[in-house]
């Protein structure tokens, strides 16, 4: 499937790193890198669909979605493979967002993580909040085997919608729901 391919920036690194303290959530942090990850992946969606990383909502968005208060981006830091999937927490998944946006860094060693410029950000796919939450949540296995105490929503990024459609479907839910684009 052909997907969506940002690079990650000196200047996109540099303000998400001056980010990170002010957006921080303990609760969802696993890794020193998720934080920083997750900031990276709203850069490199306001890039790709707007044209400019800087036209994203970090740090002005807490307990909204991520951008146009419709798309909520979410970002794994691992190297690609078609296996992975988009994962949303159960208490999460409860919260309703209109659309799921899957980004994978494409990080080289799973476990070191090193974010650098130049590290590809993947764009894997959409889906609705009715599709990314269809399925029962259950434990997820981490690294070295262990389970999560809580539930997850998993949809493999295989059977995510292609984002050679979203501009079209978005531009329509933001119709629907009186949003005006400024891009």
């Amino acid at each position: 499937m052909d997907r969506p391919v940002v690079k990650i920036t000196d200047a996109m690194l540099e303000a998400a790193g001056a980010l990170v303290h002010e957006t921080q959530v303990n609760r969802t942090r696993v890794s020193p890198v998720d934080t920083l990850g997750g900031i990276l992946g709203e850069f490199a969606f306001a890039q790709w669909l707007t044209g400019d990383w800087r036209k994203n909502e970090v740090g002005s968005n807490r307990g909204k979605a991520d951008l146009f208060g419709l798309i909520e981006i979410k970002t794994s830091i691992f190297p690609f493979r078609e296996s992975l999937n988009l994962v949303i927490r159960e208490d999460y998944g409860a919260k309703f967002k209109d659309v799921y946006v899957q980004n994978i860094i494409n990080v080289s060693d799973a476990y070191r993580k090193e974010i650098v410029p130049g590290t590809e950000v993947i764009i894997c796919g959409f889906a609705t909040h009715a599709q990314a939450t269809s399925k029962p949540a259950e434990p997820m296995t981490m690294k070295g085997g262990a389970r999560t105490p809580y539930g997850v929503f998993k949809t493999p990024i295989s059977a995510l919608q292609p984002m050679a459609g979203f501009r079209s479907f978005f531009e329509a839910l933001a119709k629907e729901k009186g949003v005006l684009l400024d891009f």
